[in-house]
């Protein structure tokens, strides 16, 4: 019966064993997890294709020290929830933009200090426009007070200015949602970018045809195309990249056709597998022959109540 299937997998989930990190061809990478194809990374979590990231979190990019959600940026420290920003200090969801510090909500700015919800701006300090020599004055009068008290000032003007109900850019028909970014067609997605025709997303990237996902998708960075569709007809999915046509799995990679897999990588036409590499018509494990395979998967469909056609 389904309850034995899944009584079954959930032995097997718990007796083999599984990485103490999650980690793809690093270079020079200490303490790290969930870390990929990166180079020189310290102590930096759910990030890829990074080089020389410090204590950073879910990113992309070079150079990045105390950054969370720094997409294809580079120089940055103490950024929040940004996007293709250089060079740049304490920012939080700006986008596109350079040299520039204490500043939300920006797009498209350059040498900006202390602002707040400007677009295509440059020279401008706690929201007023200057020429070069006087923004560079005052930014030497602002260096020499503490962060905390640039920081409050800036506050001071987010408090006062009327901010977006949600975060996004670049999108279509994505009515619900926030942080979203190059994506069409979304469902509730959180902290998503370059994604289409999916739902329930949150911290996906390059994700088609997705429901119900967490830390997905994003698989680019083996490629070096980092905004092509990755995982494709995917539901009910945690961790992981570059998967088709998986359902219920957790941490997967490469993996075509698998259902209720655990740390599965390289696999396809596998049903309740953990750990296993490169593998194809296996059962909680077990190698069966494709007919077996499909017969025993069909038996398990119908215990577990899974809509079939007839």
């Amino acid at each position: 019966m389904s309850i034995n299937f899944l009584q079954k997998y959930e032995t097997l989930r718990k007796s083999v064993p599984i990485p103490a990190v999650r980690i793809t061809q690093l270079e020079d990478c200490k303490m790290v997890d969930y870390t990929h194809f990166s180079k020189h990374c310290y102590h930096t979590f759910t990030v890829m294709a990074s080089e020389h990231a410090t204590y950073s979190t879910l990113s992309v990019g070079k150079h990045l020290l105390d950054c969370d959600l720094a997409i294809f940026s580079e120089f940055c420290y103490e950024c929040c929830q940004v996007t293709n920003c250089y060079n740049s200090t304490y920012l939080a969801d700006c986008i596109n933009c350079q040299d520039c510090h204490f500043c939300a909500n920006c797009n498209n700015c350059q040498n900006c200090f202390g602002c707040v919800s400007l677009s295509n701006k440059q020279y401008c300090f706690f929201n007023k426009q200057l020429d070069k020599d006087a923004y560079e004055k005052e930014l030497v009068q602002a260096q020499k007070l503490s962060a905390s008290q640039n920081q409050a000032k800036m506050q001071a003007i987010f408090t006062a200015t009327p901010q977006p109900q949600s975060r996004q850019h670049n999108n279509v028909n994505c009515p619900y949602g926030d942080y979203l970014n190059n994506s069409q067609n979304i469902y509730w997605g959180f902290n998503t970018f370059y994604s289409e025709n999916s739902g329930y997303l949150f911290d996906c990237g390059t994700v088609r045809n997705g429901w119900d996902m967490t830390f997905s998708g994003g698989g680019g960075s083996e490629t070096g195309d980092l905004t092509a569709i990755t995982d494709e007809f995917v539901y009910e999915m945690v961790g992981g990249a570059s998967n088709y046509n998986c359902s219920f799995g957790t941490y997967l990679n490469h993996c075509n056709s698998c259902f209720y897999c655990f740390g599965c990588k390289n696999c396809s036409d596998c049903f309740g597998c953990v750990g296993l590499s490169n593998k194809k018509y296996c059962i909680l494990n077990n190698q069966l022959n494709k007919e077996q395979y499909e017969k025993a998967v069909l038996e398990i469909k119908k215990e577990l109540g899974w809509p079939l056609k007839h």
